[in-house]
This record gives structure tokens, sequence and C-alpha cells, in this order.
């Protein structure tokens, strides 16, 4: 950039003789320039999902290019649950920065990197937008500038860019992709408790507790390496279940601490649907659902948030148009449509206590069938036994025994009275005598 063809010769700038002294321009001019730079960001491949990650509207028609996707000089963090294509999406990256003739880091923290699906990708991949290198390159060519790490415990990942030099990263690397950083953390501070292990003893040092101090050097480390050398630094992790109230199991990053949040620059979730049937009733499989949380720093507004769908097959990715009923949410995973069910299912109506009558089974008038029992049913009743099974020996008489013994017992009772009663006057006259 000229300085004398932006402020003009002698107008007001105090121009200089001194060759080697820069430009001075306005705020305003350089975002300007650091928007309209190709290499300022990392294309994804999806045009809508490059938008989202820059936090910004799709203008149609663009009358200039945009350049979207991944920011370089930042940190940005990819979760999801396993299979939901992390890894694949790590690739799509990969090829669009080594398509544009830069340098790729991938660290390996879990498994190995798919080298067959990669070269694939790299074979297939079609840049959005016009890139730095147009010249067709041959799949060995970009291979060269993939660097590979293998760090199978967090002291490795530690270790790899603790220290940093002149040729570690190499000069023209943009791009570093962490798969999976989650894995290293769980293995390091694992979360299952021994319960036939012995007791702690009190000032012991607790391992857990080292948990905090390294994830917040970690995270200044990846940030600073990101912002000196103008490099983006994605991570992918892994999710967690966890329970909340009122919201029953949610699924939430597996690394969720204060000082990892606070050092990302962008947050993506990442989770997998079951389909759709569109607009012809054909069917919509292998659909994946991101959206973007965190962008430029900055948390996006639940109302803001934008859903991207997109499939993945043999050549990459494909942009998919969201049904206007699609409702994601990256807390919960998506089910599985209902088949041959109404949308609307039909629930039984509950009536209030004050709409109903009380019921008594054996009142009159009411049915006895209402009740599962009808006069029929009577027949079928067996005769009571004479002596119930459980009681305490009772016997139970006949009813003519029972009356018999009755009518006997009536004459006895009335002498007895008649006896008494007498008794008691020959006690109370002995009383008025004396």
């Amino acid at each position: 950039m000229d300085y004398d063809s932006i402020h003009g010769p002698g107008i007001s700038n105090f121009s200089s003789p001194i060759a080697h002294r820069m430009p001075t321009i306005s705020a305003a001019q350089a975002l300007e320039d650091l928007k309209s730079s190709p290499t300022r960001c990392i294309s994804t491949g999806l045009s809508l999902l490059d938008h989202a990650l820059q936090n910004s509207e799709p203008q149609l028609p663009e009358t200039e290019p945009f350049y979207g996707g991944v920011s370089r000089g930042e940190v940005t963090e990819v979760y999801g649950p396993p299979g939901v294509g992390k890894t694949a999406l790590g690739m799509q990256l990969a090829a669009s920065a080594l398509h544009a003739g830069e340098g790729v880091i991938w660290v390996d923290a879990s498994h190995s990197v798919p080298g067959t699906r990669l070269s694939q990708i790299l074979a297939t991949f079609h840049p959005i937008a016009s890139q730095s290198s147009t010249e067709p390159r041959s799949t060995t060519d970009l291979l060269d500038n993939l660097t590979h790490f293998s760090t199978p415990t967090l002291a490795h990942l530690v270790a790899l860019f603790s220290r940093t030099s002149q040729t570690h990263p190499a000069p023209n690397t943009s791009l570093i992709i962490i798969d999976s950083f989650s894995s290293l953390i769980t293995t390091a501070f694992s979360r299952t408790v021994d319960a036939t292990a012995t007791p702690k003893r009190s000032g012991a040092p607790n391992p857990s507790a080292r948990k905090f101090p390294i994830l917040q050097y970690l995270t200044n480390t990846l940030q600073k390496l990101a912002a000196t050398r103008n490099i983006a630094v994605v991570v992918f992790s892994q999710c967690v279940t966890k329970m909340r109230p009122g919201c029953g199991a949610v699924l939430v990053p597996a690394v969720s601490t204060t000082a990892w949040e606070q050092g990302l620059g962008c947050r993506v979730a990442l989770f997998r649907d079951w389909g759709w049937n569109n607009e012809d009733g054909q069917a919509v499989n292998n659909v994946r659902l991101v959206q973007v949380i965190k962008a430029e720093g900055t948390a996006v507004p639940d109302g803001r948030q934008k859903v991207v769908g997109f499939s993945i097959d043999e050549d990459g990715f494909n942009l998919l148009d969201l049904p206007s009923t699609t409702f994601f949410d990256p807390s919960r995973p998506q089910l599985p449509p209902a088949r041959n069910l109404p949308s609307t299912p039909i629930l039984p109506q509950k009536r209030k206590i004050s709409a109903t009558d009380l019921e008594v089974p054996d009142s009159e008038g009411e049915d006895d069938e209402d009740y599962g029992w009808a006069e029929e049913d009577e027949g079928t009743v067996p005769v009571m036994p004479p002596q119930w099974q459980g009681s305490e020996d009772i016997l139970i008489p006949p009813p003519g025994e029972l009356e018999v013994e009755d009518a006997e017992e009536e004459p006895e009772n009335e002498a007895g009275g008649e006896k008494q009663l007498r008794d008691e006057i020959d006690d109370s006259e002995d009383e008025l005598a004396l």
C-alpha cells in the first residue's frame, strides 16, 4: 500500500523523506482491508457456514467476493458426539488450506488421520472463492505441506507447543488441527473413583487440582501461538452427558471450564439428525447440523444462532436446505422421526375434580357391570366353608343349631335377673335401717 496514493503528497500528512517510515491509515480502512483479505480465513467449503463463523448474514446477490470461514489468529473449538463428522470437517479445512498453498499441522490425540480419505478429499475439493494458488497441484505435492504429529498423552501435547522456534511451526503454516483434545484431558484427569482405593492422607497432593492450571496454560499457549503466527488453531472435543434441573439429560462439551471457554475465539456445536422428507416426498438422510455458538470472541444470542445443514459423501460436504419446522438444540441429541403416527397425537383429556361425581361402587342405582361385577357372576362364587383358613380356629355352627342355643339361654337369663333384683332391694333396706 502506497502512502502518497492514499493521502496525497504534502497535504496535512507531514510527509518525510525517510524511506522506512510506515504509512498511517485510518482504522476503518484497516478493517476494510482485513475483511477483504483472502488469507484472513480458512473456508469450510460451505458458504452459509463461512458466513455464520464470521457472524455475518449472506447477501444475495453478492456483488463482492466474501472470504469467510475459520478466522486465523484465534482458537476455534468444534464439539460433538462421536461419529458426527468432526474429523471430516477437519479434513475439509485442511484441504482448503493446502489448496491455497499454505501449510497444515495435524495433531492426533486419539486416532490417526485416515490417509486414504484425506487424499480423496484433496482430489475432489473445489474452493468457493479464488485461492492464492491457482495452479492445479497433485495430491502428493499438497501432502508435502502437511505435518503430522501424534500425542498419546497430555504431556506430549504440552511439550509440542511449549517451545516454538523459527522452523516450528513452519513459516507458511496457516492451520493447526488437534483431534481430539478432550480425550487427553479425560485420560489425564479421570472422573472414575475407585471404591477399594486407600483414602488419601491429609496434605497429600490432589492430581485433579492440576487440571485448572494446565488448561489455563494450554489456553494461553495456543492463543499466543495463533496470534503471533497468524494461525487458525482448531480443536475438536467430545460431548458428555450432564443432568440439569428441569431439562433432564443434556449434552455439553467435555471441556467446559471457565479458563478454557474464555480463551476460545469461536465455538461450534456439531450434531447429527435422522433426516426428513423434502417437498417431493423423498427422504433426506445423512444429515449433519452445525451451529455457531460463539463467533469473533463474542457469544451469539440464542435468537441469532443460525443452523446450517449439510451431508457428507465421497466428494466432501454438500449444503442442504433445512425445512422451516426444524428445531435444533445443541444440548440434546436428535431423535428419529416416528413412523406411521399422526403428527399431533391425541392424548386423553383430564377432568377437573369439580366436574366429576363421587362414584361409590356399592351405591344404589349403580350397575354392577360398571365395576366388573355382574349378576351371572354370583353363581360362580364358591360356598363359604365352615372354617376360614387363617382364622383363630373359630367354628361357625349351622344356622339351625345357633337358633336353638339362643332359645334355651333366654329363661336362664330371666331367672338370674329376678334373683339379682331381690338381692339389691334387701341390701338397700339394710342401709336404711342403719
